[in-house]
């Protein structure tokens, strides 16, 4: 689906297009619950202010999201337009108004709590608007220096600009949410501390450690984990690649850094993924990228073993066969003896997920409120669901903000 020209002009056409649904499936399709109908029909009559103002109320990382959301499985999947021909190029329209006009939340007075937030994540910062919408002073804890976790850190700038991450942050309740930088929390800070100077905390640490395969991996391989990868190269820690870059994966992060590695000088990069096409969970709109790119892909294999070779690497793969599973709706893999086969490759990359501090709470989070025990504590975002969008972790965000909210009415 290609994009709208981000012109008024054409932003109209499209808002013209729109049915304004009532009950709009394409609300109920935004885990943030932006109201998709109310901020087209402002931008139908070009009040881009307005169109703005209906998406931060709900989504205050609007920017981000119209930069970045799956819209094509989400909102726009049930886009009653999409019936009969295209869907609304909902994403299209929401980049537009959060760029092009300014924004300021208007809070209520303060109500005298204090929460404390871990993590300046999608999550966190969801959480952390919400509850100043209702009057809450918040102090977010991050331990990096920005902002906006993976967002700011690892995906890659010809994906999304510093301009737009920026914008969002700026346009949080300043006044009402206070971010401290380089301030790293351990389970003692939440459990001792934090819990006891703040009437609630919010634990949206995101995930803390890229998952490693389990095959064998021979000492001075250059193997990498994903986030280290992506986060070196967007620093400028590492300014360029060369060779074969090989990244193990099917997943977002996958695509962002076989493309990332053919823009920073690789000469080939190549994506192995251990089932079919039909099974990965890349969106369709960046695995369609990747591949326009020269992405090599390989499908069906998983890596067998890893070893050094001069200042490169031997990879050994083992092709896999699809096999159904009782009672599994995914199907799995198992390999195909007598298959295996070797690539070589100056860089390895493991993109096949990463895993959460769990040190930091005790006990497991109530599915309906967040609320972890009977502490005051709640959690949520990737550090609770093990991975997502920015809009699913900026929605678990808000979900904590109302448990927090409830629990201290």
């Amino acid at each position: 689906m290609s994009a709208i020209n981000q012109t008024l002009k054409d932003i109209q056409a499209e808002a013209r297009r729109c049915l304004y649904c009532v009950d709009a499936p394409c609300q109920k399709g935004c885990p943030a619950s932006v109201d998709v109908a109310q901020f087209i029909r402002h931008l139908r009559y070009a009040d881009v202010k307005s169109a703005k103002r209906v998406i931060k109320q709900a989504n205050p990382l609007g920017g981000i999201c119209g930069t970045l959301c799956p819209s094509e499985e989400l909102c726009q999947k049930n886009c009653t337009m999409g019936r009969c021909g295209a869907p609304i190029h909902i994403r299209d329209l929401q980049k537009y108004a959060c760029a092009n006009a300014s924004y300021s939340p208007a809070l209520p007075q303060p109500n005298g709590k204090r929460v404390a937030v871990v993590g300046a994540g999608p999550a966190g910062l969801g959480c952390a608007a919400a509850l100043a919408a209702l009057g809450y002073q918040v102090e977010v804890f991050e331990k990096d220096g920005c902002a906006a976790g993976v967002v700011a850190r690892e995906i890659p700038g010809y994906r999304i600009s510093a301009a737009v991450v920026e914008n969002d942050l700026a346009e949080l309740p300043g006044d009402r949410v206070h971010i401290h930088y380089n301030s790293p929390v351990t389970a003692e800070d939440i459990a001792g501390k934090l819990s006891k100077e703040y009437d609630a905390v919010f634990v949206g640490a995101g995930l803390s450690a890229d998952r490693m395969s389990g095959v064998d991996i021979a000492p001075g391989a250059p193997v990498a984990g994903c986030s280290r990868f992506l986060a070196e190269l967007k620093s400028g820690a590492v300014k360029s690649v060369s060779g074969t870059v090989v990244v193990i994966g099917g997943g977002d992060s996958a695509i962002d850094a076989v493309c990332s590695s053919l823009a920073c000088g690789a000469d080939k990069a190549v994506l192995a993924y251990r089932r079919s096409r039909e099974e990965m969970p890349a969106c369709d709109e960046e695995f369609l990228s990747a591949a326009d790119k020269g992405v090599e892909l390989m499908y069906m294999v998983s890596p067998a073993s890893i070893m050094a070779e001069g200042d490169g690497a031997a990879v050994t793969f083992v092709r896999n066969r699809l096999v159904e599973r009782p009672g599994e709706s995914r199907k799995g893999f198992e390999p195909v003896p007598g298959s295996e086969f070797t690539i070589r490759a100056s860089q390895v990359v493991f993109a096949i997920g990463k895993t959460a501090d769990t040190a930091l709470l005790a006990g497991k989070a109530d599915p309906n409120t967040l609320r972890v025990g009977d502490t005051n504590c709640f959690a949520g975002g990737d550090y609770l669901s093990g991975g997502a969008t920015v809009v699913r972790a900026v929605a678990d965000g808000k979900k904590a903000a109302a448990g927090i909210h409830a629990y201290l009415s």
